[in-house]
């Protein structure tokens, strides 16, 4: 394995001597002075090469923790310098070496173009905030929740990917098409966690629902919004909204299962996570939405401190769950949530698990830092960049 530092090449397979031979063999490194959107790297500063050890070998070891066959990492520290890892493979078969180009399928990272596809619908007078989703739901449980209650996870809609019915079909066939609406009858078969507003338990059903409310307002498909809106603006040239289980060249593929029995499920229909799930995206793209994100670049002043302000701790455990006849709760570990923004260690984004991918995008406001962790696993029993993330912020602010 090698560390590429610009044009200098140094040894660094002593470093990742405890990795599995698969990544050992194919595992790259790069650490960059800068490799930004203008491609010039001469004009930023060199990334400390301690740091970038430290980074490096936080990442190589959750890899084997968790027995993750591929990530790629990016680390862009105004003033400081910018890292890049890429390791182990994008094709346990073949072996073929990660690539920073390489598209996975980005989860959750989708509610975060959604609510803000419905944050500009807000600032252009289409929907408010405190509008009740009857209009749009008129036979739904708890359909006198807000628009606010579906973005900030506080509906109290049931999470269809919690029902132990709709994963044990969605298991039997990953390339079955469904609708919106089926997604919302799953959700809706089960009883509310609470009355609106009454707490908080992350539901991919609101997100679905807030894509379904777009299509209804706009006339479009909610990922033609999310194109227009989103990727053509910031010139996302590797983000897409599919309809198809098709993944755009280069990619990775994605695992999902025990470590010793993982399954490539790389091709399954994002219909199935729809609004709440379904885009396709590469580091330096998410790169791009991390800042656009976290600067609120899409969105009003006002809106966007509307945003950052309904940030609400997560006063209670919602990944507790008193009721033995449901299946376990599954849900991200922010500290803060609201309007498809999460927070973690005061770094604002999103997280994502998908089918055979996780992923996590975040941004530092005071600095204007931005880290994004992609691996083609899921279902390893914890998030792994989030577990990476948190270690990482442990590792830039110099404590243990």
């Amino acid at each position: 394995m090698q560390l590429y530092n610009n044009d200098r090449i140094v040894d660094a397979a002593s470093r990742v001597a405890k990795l599995p031979a698969i990544l050992l063999l194919t595992a790259v490194f790069l650490l960059m002075g800068g490799c930004g959107s203008n491609g010039n790297s001469s004009s930023a500063p060199e990334f400390d090469a301690q740091l970038a050890q430290t980074l490096e070998t936080i990442l190589v070891d959750k890899m084997q923790d968790y027995d993750v066959p591929g990530a790629l990492v990016g680390v862009w520290i105004p003033g400081q310098g910018e890292l890049i890892l890429a390791a182990g493979v994008s094709d346990l078969d073949s072996n073929a070496t990660l690539g920073i180009e390489d598209h996975m399928r980005v989860g959750s990272v989708t509610k975060s173009f959604t609510v803000t596809v419905i944050l500009q619908l807000v600032g252009e007078g289409l929907l408010g905030l405190d509008d009740p989703i009857s209009p749009f739901f008129p036979d739904l449980h708890n359909n006198d929740a807000t628009i606010a209650d579906l973005a900030n996870m506080r509906s109290g809609i049931f999470n269809y990917t919690e029902d132990a019915a709709f994963v044990d079909l969605l298991v039997e066939d990953f390339l079955r098409v469904w609708l919106p609406q089926e997604i919302v009858a799953v959700g809706e078969r089960n009883a509310p966690y609470f009355p609106p507003d009454g707490g908080w338990h992350y539901s991919n059903t609101s997100t679905v629902m807030l894509g379904m409310i777009v299509e209804q307002l706009t006339g479009n498909p909610v990922g033609v919004e999310i194109q227009q809106r989103i990727i053509a603006p910031l010139e996302l040239g590797g983000t897409l909204y599919p309809t198809s289980p098709d993944m755009p060249a280069p990619f990775s593929r994605g695992y999902l299962g025990p470590a010793d029995d993982l399954m490539d499920i790389t091709f399954t229909d994002p219909s199935s996570s729809a609004a709440s799930g379904a885009m396709i995206s590469r580091l330096l793209d998410l790169r791009k939405w991390a800042e656009a994100l976290g600067r609120g670049t899409l969105l009003t002043d006002e809106l966007q401190q509307q945003r950052v302000g309904s940030l609400a701790p997560v006063v209670f455990d919602p990944c507790a769950d008193s009721d033995p006849d449901r299946a376990p709760r599954s849900c991200p570990e922010y500290d803060r949530y609201g309007f498809g923004l999460g927070e973690i260690s005061g770094w604002i984004g999103h997280t994502g698990e998908g089918l055979g991918y996780t992923v996590l995008v975040m941004f530092e406001p005071e600095s204007a830092a931005v880290i994004v962790v992609m691996m083609n696993r899921s279902g390893a029993g914890e998030h792994v960049p989030t577990r990476v993330f948190r270690e990482y912020v442990q590792a830039l602010q110099g404590t243990p």
